[in-house]
């Protein structure tokens, strides 16, 4: 899958809870920033990003699903930070 238009094709690093922490229910935790891991640049990007871990904008992630695969875009314009 290549992404188009100034487009990230991320896979997103989700969090594994520690042991002895409190939780709030997922129902009731909204997560405005996440980090992911760059799958694929567009060609267009001003940058290429391919396998660095990016922090971004939840609002602006696109899930397209094609034969049973999800597929997690995002705007180069909702990157917050390159994690080094």
């Amino acid at each position: 899958m290549k992404p188009l238009n100034r487009r990230l094709l991320i896979e997103e690093i989700k969090d594994e809870p520690k042991q002895g922490m409190f939780f709030v229910p997922t129902e009731e935790k909204v997560q405005e920033f996440m980090t992911a891991v760059v799958v694929s640049c567009a060609s267009d990007c001003t940058e290429d990003l391919t396998g660095k871990t990016i922090v971004f904008h939840t609002f602006g992630k696109e899930e397209v699903r094609v034969n049973s695969e999800t597929y997690i875009f995002i705007g180069e314009n909702h990157l917050i930070c390159v994690a080094d």
